[in-house]
Parts: C-alpha cells; structure tokens; sequence
C-alpha cells in the first residue's frame, strides 16, 4: 500500500538563535537541562571519569550536576595533585553484575 503522505514534519533542523519570549526561554532550557544531565551521566559511566557542569542563567541563578558529587569534582579541580577516586567505577561494575 502506498503512504499517502506524511503525516508528521518529523524531526527538524532549527536554526540556532536566542529565544526572544523570557518564559519559552526558560521552558526550552528545563527541557534541555534534564536531557544534558543525562548525556553527561552517561558519559561518566562509560568513561569513569569525574565530570562537574555548571551553568548559570541570565537572571544568576546557578545548575550544577557533578559526578560523583559537585563537592569532590571541584575540591579534585582546584587541587590536581589529589589521587583520582576509584569508586567512579561502581556504577560500571554495577552494570556487569
């Protein structure tokens, strides 16, 4: 049988610019920040590294998502001589069990 047409645009190229309207704004990027924190989850589960993101918004409120924890990433940061931590392996261990 043929299609007769698509029924969705499906998924679309956007171009990049700022969101004019302070409350899409503000929408996108709570819809973003929880699809970033996950790349960045897995990204330290696939590579047992130690990974803090920090972002702050116009209006000076801050995000942070760090892993192990925000704490130990920027105490390990601020002092590059601190042994690395090998509990950043447990959630890969975890995964082969």
């Amino acid at each position: 049988m043929a299609s007769s047409g698509k029924k969705t645009r499906g998924k679309q190229k956007i171009e990049i610019k700022i969101i004019k309207n302070e409350d899409d704004r503000l929408i996108s990027f709570s819809k973003r920040r929880t699809g970033i924190y996950k790349k960045i989850s897995k990204l330290s589960t696939i590579c047992g590294g130690e990974i803090l993101f920090i972002i702050f918004l116009p209006a000076g409120k801050p995000y942070s998502f760090g892993y192990p924890s925000v704490e130990s990433v920027a105490k390990r940061f601020l002092n590059p001589n601190q042994p690395f931590n090998k509990t950043t392996d447990a959630p890969v261990e975890a995964y082969y069990k």
